[in-house]
């Protein structure tokens, strides 16, 4: 593995591929968890699409239909490859929010689960559909609770044995909150040992390490393009084969049909059952292209590079009197802070026009998590691959000026 330095120096070179760092140069762009830049391919990737191939998918026999069928199926391919599962198993969204409403409204719907089950640290795209989908249809909802940021696994094994079964467990492998690397893995084997469905949230999860979805212990997995280099608008749901086809689906249209009568309707196999309309072919190409990217370059270097960030950014922001990082000791590439002395919102807001350095405050889709620390807004700045440690200095000598500002 290269030094810090090494790595550091290769990342800064990569970073000319992003062309909106040509564009803003003094940009310094600490919001991945929201979503990342994009590099000049998965542009062109995109422009290519709509100048030489764009037409609709899968019902046409003309060339130009054809090739974009292709197209869009191929990108498919090299989702499934680079999680490790099978095409069939991929089904092309509108992003993590949308898998996870699908799961939560297709699984509730076919009346085999009598409970859901989701910790309180979860994004609320992973926490408000499986409550509210509950409650819709009469299941129970059981909330596990966590302790300051983390999960404990002793709470989870007594609400996987006293919950009404069957029943579905829902959670994040990294929390957009603080970070926080879950311990996914041992979950689902909690939930399996007690006959339940397993589902990842791995928004966050996927832009940061490796995952093999056919090798994991794991049923559904959802993630977004757009936090792992990719468009907006084009995600991912993986799940096995028979679990998908045992459930409805979410949406009833064009695309997704096999045939229709006057009182029923049968519906096309997996994935396509699940793809009502007309799909966001662009984005799948785009996605395609944004993990290519990821791979050419390797997981092993990119976490190695973040995580020697999040070291850098938490020694050096630990030592700011007043400032406050919430944070826990596996924490990788996202770090939550406060100062006593100044509202979050206006922290981010002076860091933005006195240093260009773009940081998330709120609560960050996670209330519930934040009511459990005691706060109702926090700092949160996320690092990337194009991230430099020049961006951690930046950032802390712009909280610096801020507080002096404020002061």
């Amino acid at each position: 593995m290269s030094s810090v330095k090494e790595l550091d120096e290769y990342f800064k070179k990569l970073k000319a591929d992003f062309p909106i760092f040509s564009e803003r140069p003094d940009l310094v762009y600490l919001d991945n968890a929201a979503t990342t830049q994009k590099p000049s391919a998965v542009i062109e990737k995109l422009r290519h699409f709509y100048v030489t191939a764009n037409a609709n998918v899968h019902r046409a026999v003309y060339r130009l239909a054809e090739e974009s069928t292709a197209l869009y199926e191929e990108s498919r391919k090299t989702v499934a490859d680079f999680i490790g599962t099978a095409p069939e198993e991929i089904i092309f969204t509108r992003g993590t929010t949308e898998s996870l409403n699908l799961l939560a409204y297709s699984l509730g719907l076919s009346g085999k689960y009598k409970s859901f089950i989701v910790p309180l640290f979860e994004h609320h795209s992973n926490f408000v559909p499986w409550q509210q989908i509950a409650h819709t249809l009469g299941l129970k909802f059981y909330p596990v609770k966590i302790h300051g940021g983390e999960l404990f696994l002793e709470d989870v094994e007594a609400i996987v044995k006293s919950c009404e079964k069957p029943f579905v467990f829902s959670m994040t492998g990294l929390t957009n909150s603080l970070g926080y690397r879950a311990p996914f893995e041992a979950v689902a084997k909690l939930v399996h040992s007690a006959g339940g469905i397993f589902v990842l949230d791995a928004a966050q999860l996927i832009p940061h390490e490796a995952f093999d979805f056919a090798a994991s212990d794991i049923d559904f997995l959802a993630f977004s393009g757009h936090k792992i280099l990719g468009p907006t608008g084009i995600g991912v749901l993986a799940g096995k084969k028979e679990l998908l086809e045992q459930i409805r689906p979410f949406q009833y249209g064009g695309e997704m049909i096999d045939k229709v009568g006057e009182q029923d309707t049968t519906f096309a196999p997996v994935p396509y059952k699940f793809e009502a309309g007309t799909p966001n072919i662009a984005g799948a190409a785009g996605l395609a292209e944004a993990l290519k990217y990821v791979k050419n370059i390797s997981y092993e270097k990119i976490s190695k590079h973040i995580e020697n960030l999040t070291k850098n950014a938490i020694e050096k922001l630990s030592v700011i009197p007043g400032l406050t990082l919430y944070c826990q000791k596996n924490c990788h590439g996202i770090i939550s802070f406060s100062h006593e002395n100044i509202h979050p919102h206006d922290l981010a807001e002076l860091l933005s026009r006195l240093s260009g350095v773009a940081v998330r405050s709120g609560h960050h889709c996670s209330q519930q998590q934040l009511k459990v620390l005691g706060v109702s807004s926090l700092c949160r700045a996320s690092f990337y691959l194009y991230n430099t440690h020049n961006d951690i200095d930046k950032l802390v000598a712009g909280i610096q000026d801020a507080l002096r500002w404020f002061s």
